[in-house]
């Protein structure tokens, strides 16, 4: 295991004569900051792709060099839409965020799943699972272009038995794999999850004790959290894999934060790789008595062998990859719209409009992490669509607001009036950066990942 760490971390791109990324990714960089319009920006975008895949293709095997070169420049053709503020993108999602499963057990305050009186007239979230070939469809069109997908958005994903499949699914396209769950479920397969490609479960425990762990996690079971976790190291020791990063989750509430040093040690002693002390959104809407807790978000790194990433699970099923669907992608020329010339001034803008597209199990895109409601216009389109949902009336008439601050005549979509944070995403520059350094860390050098991440 150290040996093929050492190699990946320090093997110099010149010992097989490539030079490191950077050169050439700041190159496209400077010719994307030199073009007035987005068509302008397909065009030099598509002209960089040669000489960035021959460069790509001297450090990696064909498919993968494609699947690279198709995401750095889709990556950096959606921070020219960003950065000029375009409605109309060539650009697709830089990020997936999909709910394998709608469903949650649990009532935590706050969420679309409480019992809370407030919560029924406000939130509109149906139950059920997504399905296999949904899911599927969506990665042959967006997965050859995207670095990541985040399996959790209001849902608890281990509750669709399939989820370890969709996650094996998402490693055919190179894609880093994510989900959030509170573990608190009867059926989980661990080994299954292992195996999955998984490259980081977050568990959201919020108490060392079941009478304090309760007060949020409403209908959860602590003991059998932490049972299903000792399930899941044992099956990593097994199986002898470092995937996936286990993250323990503590959001800090005032009745909660006496026990975040006990659960820090219960994660250490369990074999947990971060502990993280969060800061809650506000749930007091929902629940006056619970209110957030005095103390700083910080995160704990309890295994010093555990990587930020994992290039062994970079590429974890070399055998199964989706080839033709990546060299499709590939092959496809960058579309640009002519005319569309780039909007001034670098007005304030939300990231998610431009870097990530969410997804419920049932097959719902969502312009954000938020859930619709008769007061949030959330849903912008339905998948499976014959179009390109990412640029959905919706989206564009979203974009064009923060654009030009003008809102539209009419079905006016819910962030014109949007209090939420405009800035954080799912999958966002620290996420890009742990991809290409988990693809190749030195041909990915420091420069490289600061460059591809920088919004």
């Amino acid at each position: 295991m150290f040996s093929r760490l050492a190699i990946h971390l320090l093997r110099p791109p010149l010992w097989f004569g490539v030079p490191a990324a950077y050169p050439a990714l700041a190159a496209i960089d400077r010719r994307l900051e030199a073009c007035r319009s987005a068509q302008e920006a397909a065009e030099a975008v598509e002209g960089a792709k040669p000489g960035l895949y021959a460069n790509l293709g001297a450090r990696f095997p064909m498919v993968p060099a494609q699947a690279l070169t198709t995401k750095i420049l889709n990556l950096l053709l959606a921070r020219f839409h960003f950065r000029a503020r375009d409605a109309w993108l060539g650009s697709r999602p830089v990020g997936l965020v999909v709910d394998p499963s709608n469903t949650c057990r649990l009532a935590c305050p706050g969420c679309v799943h409480s019992r809370g009186a407030e919560t029924a007239p406000r939130f509109f979230w149906p139950n059920g699972t997504l399905p296999d070939d949904l899911f599927a469809e969506l990665l042959r069109t967006y997965g050859p272009y995207a670095v990541g997908v985040y399996f959790c958005n209001f849902g608890e994903p281990l509750l669709n038995v399939r989820t370890p499949g969709l996650i094996r699914l998402a490693k055919r396209y190179l894609l880093g794999t994510a989900l959030s769950t509170s573990l608190s479920v009867q059926r989980f397969d661990a080994e299954a999850y292992v195996e999955s490609g998984l490259d980081v479960m977050v568990l959201s425990i919020d108490g060392a004790t079941q009478h304090i762990y309760e007060q949020f996690r409403r209908g959860g079971s602590l003991e059998l959290a932490l049972d299903n976790l000792r399930r899941l190291v044992l099956a990593k020791r097994r199986l002898r894999r470092r995937t996936p990063l286990l993250a323990w989750n503590f959001l800090a509430f005032a009745h909660n934060v006496h026990q975040i040093p006990a659960a820090r040690r219960l994660a250490r002693d369990l074999g947990v790789n971060q502990f993280r002390v969060v800061k809650p959104f506000p749930v007091a809407w929902d629940d006056p008595g619970i209110q957030p807790g005095a103390v700083e978000p910080r995160v704990y790194r309890l295994d010093w062998r555990s990587l930020h990433y994992s290039p062994e699970n970079w590429n974890p099923f070399p055998e199964s990859l989706a080839a033709e669907a990546i060299g499709d992608a590939f092959a496809r020329p960058w579309r640009g719209v002519a005319g569309a010339e780039k909007t001034p001034g670098p007005g304030h803008t939300c990231h998610w409009l431009y870097q990530n597209m969410v997804m419920d199990a049932g097959g719902r895109i969502l312009s954000c992490c938020g859930a619709p409601g008769p007061e949030a216009n959330l849903v912008f389109a339905r998948w499976p669509s014959d179009g390109d949902v990412f640029n959905a009336a919706q989206y564009r008439a979203a974009r064009a607001f923060f654009a030009t601050g003008v809102t539209p005549a009419a079905g006016a979509p819910h962030c014109v009036r949007c209090e939420w944070d405009h800035t954080s995403v799912n999958i966002g520059p620290a996420e890009i950066r742990r991809y290409f350094r988990a693809a190749d860390a030195a041909f990915f050098d420091r420069r490289s990942v600061r460059l591809l991440s920088a919004w």
